[in-house]
């Protein structure tokens, strides 16, 4: 086992109560009340205000902890007992709360990975430097050493695995300059892990820059030393080895992305290149060009996954290209900067992907890219993160630029020169310098949800998502929690830390160091959450199934629903920097179940596919997902059944064997579906409760009805008898008549869809129908569509119905069709003051029977309101 040789300094007592992951935050230790207020999906929320070191990288720890490297850099907090800045820190999830870590040798763009027995290795970086990030000789003076840091370039850094519920003080860090080391420098290397945990690592450069080229690119191979095209496994597998993929993209191939494939060979992309590689022999089978020569590699930092692994897709990986950045290779620049302004041009909106093996396992030679659709707005450095309910968010980003900085000076020349006519270094009006540095503009604030479920044109949205306060440009992060939220953090474009950034200055903005913390919400968040009881610890490849039960309170009637529509979803968060997560990967369980007659469920799970290649061994995050709503993910071991050990393993399945699943099994008494809302819709028994209930009701009512109508019609009698019938008032008659406004109608216009008539006949009409005896006459439903008039075939087919027809043309006093299009006309009117007006003074609104040549006023005062 790779031991530790030094402990996280400065523990925190776990006094804070711990709050389920599932609700809303406890209130942040960081001076931020995150207790929420209320429930506010798909939005962010800021929930550290300082995490102490800017989180240009972040992992997770286990359930309770997430780790936080920056760069070496004069950060404000220092390590306890010393006034070393602070490079490292750990957030914890359960009170939010941020506390230092001695961080020793310089992590700048170092890549990341976890080994298969849990170990957290941070390889590379770049080299010991001062103030402003200028360069420390390996033999300079202490007064040269303003940090105390060492050179990180081949450093490999490792943090112990440590199971859930234990404490700051159990999590172990080792960053020792003369402990664990690399075969060469590398800054910005690629990084994979294995199937038997090992972890490979390629590429890079040997020293800063803004691409690892000179230009003229001469040497494509070294670069004349800057740039490393080499590749290494950890632990050792000998001596490092070339790969010629490395120099065929020279220039633009820092982070290249990699993605293990079922074959055991490797996915790679780089430049606008891509192929699969076999690292044994270093041999390739090269693949189409990235359509537009579109570059997502950095700078231009595409969001780059691969898709959620599931039985539906037979478990075939295809990797996914969002935004990015395309110009010309001159253009693109050298070491220095981009030969074109940054600050104003637009990056790409592009999505395409790939699917480089066919669904037996085996590589696709004849893979093709396929062009999905546009995002929303153009993108770069926008980063993609799984979420457990199959979808992907991508969020953070610029809609200008690129990744990366520089100090560009309009009129500046190159050693080839190349004349730049723009700048980042600008002058305010008091005479201060500012050098933006940043290589980009316009933040994209909001995040766009990617489904794979839904059709290939229609699977990128934002509705209803909110927007960021925060740019998240340069040096931002993301990671998935346990409770199924996002954390969002980082941000600093510039080489050393920068809080004075003026907002604005000759139309270019400049963006301050950030060292917020944010969540953002995805739309599921505050819904009740599944808690299944007797999730495993482990999961290993092949062999035994697995179960769990479900509650019968969550599943409710619609268990049978709900059991069908669940996902077991198996996720590892992966590294996260520079707008990529390494190993970051979703896996869908095979699963089947039986609805109990208690309404709970008991599911049987498959154990991880035998291909290990598939999902590489070390920990993970498990997910039950029950109708799109997650519960909180549990931390596992994959491959193993414990952390910690010996690496390389060997990762045989269990038995060689994939078991088999037993039938699912539903239950007539749970057959509810849920509504969009996620309420249950009317089970079998709920049927019968709720209709006996109503029935009930609907007696009361019609009695009501009933009574309320003899006393309407006592008084209209005592008064003088009914009012004309579409006419004029009868001699003595009151104006209080049978087209009242609330003759037993509702809504607007007397839309009676499907509704069954009580008294059918014409008007006067007997029973309790009244004046609507004119309507359920011609049964008016409605049917033909959303702005069909009034008209509906009349039970008697020789009279036309009345509101097909101009009120003019409609007979005088008595017609019964004119009295329904006054009722008609009068409901229009009625409705308006009805709504518009106080009422309590038994008002004066009147509204007008238009069914005859003259209008008869009905009264809407304290005699025919209801």
């Amino acid at each position: 086992m790779i031991s530790s040789t030094s402990r996280i300094v400065s523990a925190v007592a776990a006094t804070a109560a711990v709050l389920a992951l599932s609700t809303a935050p406890a209130a942040s230790a960081a001076g931020k009340s995150a207790a929420k207020s209320c429930n506010c999906p798909g939005q962010y929320e800021t929930i550290v205000e300082n995490s102490k070191a800017s989180a240009m990288m972040l992992g997770l720890i286990n359930e309770d902890y997430v780790w936080i490297l920056d760069k070496v850099e004069n950060n404000r907090d220092k390590v306890p007992g010393s006034n070393k800045p602070a490079w490292g820190s750990i957030l914890n999830l359960n009170d939010n709360s941020v506390n230092v870590i001695d961080v020793n040798t310089n992590t700048f763009c170092a890549s990341g990975s976890t080994l298969g027995n849990g170990s957290w290795v941070v390889a590379g970086g770049n080299q010991a430097i001062s103030y402003g990030g200028e360069a420390i000789a390996t033999d300079a003076p202490p007064s040269a050493q303003p940090y105390g840091d060492y050179d990180g370039r081949k450093a490999l850094r490792i943090m112990e695995p440590v199971a859930s519920g234990a404490n700051n003080a159990s999590i172990s860090w080792s960053d020792n300059p003369g402990g664990n080391v690399m075969q060469s420098q590398r800054w910005y290397p690629g990084m994979e892990t294995m199937a038997d945990g090992s972890i490979i690592l390629i590429g890079g450069a040997t020293g800063g820059g803004y691409i690892n080229r000179n230009y003229p690119n001469i040497d494509r191979a070294t670069s004349g030393g800057g740039s490393n095209p080499t590749y290494e496994y950890f632990p050792s597998k000998g001596t490092q080895k070339t790969a010629q993929f490395m120099i065929k993209t020279s220039g633009l191939n820092m982070y290249p992305h990699m993605y293990l494939l079922p074959s055991g060979n490797m996915f790679m992309q780089a430049n606008y290149s891509t192929t699969i590689w076999k690292p044994d022999d270093d041999s390739y089978t090269d693949l189409d060009d990235m359509p537009g020569q579109i570059v997502r590699v950095y700078p231009a930092s595409g969001a780059t996954a691969m898709l959620p692994l599931t039985p539906a897709n037979k478990y075939t990986p295809t990797i996914l290209f969002c935004g990015g950045f395309a110009t010309t290779d001159a253009l693109w620049g050298d070491f220095t900067a981009p030969r074109f302004n940054a600050l104003t041009t637009a990056a790409s909106d592009d999505c395409s992907s790939i699917t480089p093996s066919n669904s037996d396992g085996s590589d696709n030679p004849n893979a093709k890219y396929v062009t999905e659709e546009k995002l929303p707005e153009p993108r770069t450095m926008g980063q993609f993160i799984h979420l457990p309910n199959g979808q992907m968010v991508i969020v953070n980003g610029a809609q200008k630029g690129t990744a990366g900085y520089g100090n560009v000076s309009a009129g500046a020349k190159t050693n080839d020169g190349f004349v730049w006519d723009w700048t980042n270094i600008f002058n305010t009006s008091d005479g201060q310098t500012v050098y933006t540095e940043s290589m980009s503009q316009d933040p994209t604030y909001q995040p766009v949800l990617y489904d794979p479920e839904q059709p290939m044109g229609s699977r990128l949205t934002r509705d209803g998502f909110g927007s960021s306060p925060i740019a998240r440009l340069y040096h931002s992060t993301a990671l998935l929690l346990p409770d199924g939220s996002v954390l969002v953090g980082g941000s600093n474009p510039h080489m050393d830390v920068a809080l004075t950034m003026p907002q604005t200055i000759a139309g270019i903005r400049a963006f301050n160091t950030t060292y917020e913390l944010e969540k953002w919400y995805p739309m599921y968040y505050f819904k009740t959450r599944p808690e299944p009881t007797g999730l495993p610890d482990h999961i290993l490849y092949g062999g035994k199934t697995f179960t769990f039960n479900m509650d019968s309170n969550f599943m409710g009637d619609s268990a049978n629903y709900k059991a069908n529509n669940t996902k077991i979803m198996v996720i590892r968060p992966g590294y996260s920097t520079h707008a990529m997560n390494m190993n970051q990967r979703s896996l869908q369980l095979e699963h089947s179940f039986t609805v109990n007659g208690d309404g709970t469920v008991s599911y049987t799970v498959m154990p991880m596919p035998t291909n290990v290649n598939l999902f590489p061994p070390g920990p993970a995050l498990l997910f039950v997902t029950i109708d799109g709503v997650p519960s909180k993910g549990k931390y596992v071991m994959i491959g193993q059944s414990q952390a910690g050990g010996p690496v390389p393993f060997n990762y045989a399945a269990a038995a060689g064997t994939q078991p088999s699943l037993p039938a699912s099994v539903t239950n007539a008494k749970y057959n509810a579906t849920p509504d969009e809302s996620g309420a249950e819709s009317f089970g079998i028994g709920k049927i019968v409760g709720i209709a006996v209930g109503a029935a009930a009701l609907i007696l009361l009512i019609l009695l009501g009805l009933l009574c309320w109508r003899r006393q309407s019609n006592k008084k209209a009698k005592a008064a003088g008898g009914y009012g004309g019938a579409g006419g004029a008032a009868a001699a003595g008659g009151a104006v209080y008549g049978q087209s009242s406004y609330r003759d037993g109608g509702a809504g607007g216009e007397y839309k009676r869809v499907n509704t069954p008539a009580s008294s059918v006949g014409a008007f006067p009409g007997a029973g309790t129908r009244g004046s609507l005896a004119t309507y359920d006459s011609y049964r008016m439903q409605d049917v033909s569509g959303p702005n069909t008039p009034y008209y509906d075939s009349p039970r008697n087919t020789a009279t036309r119905s009345p509101l097909g027809q101009d009120a003019a043309t409609l007979g005088g006093a008595g017609d019964y069709a004119s009295q329904g299009w006054g009722e008609h006309r009068g409901g229009d009117a009625g409705d308006y003051y009805r709504d518009n007006m106080d009422r309590s003074d038994g008002g004066a609104a009147q509204y007008y029977n238009q069914g005859s040549h003259h209008a008869s006023q009905y009264s809407y005062g304290s005699q025919g309101r209801r």
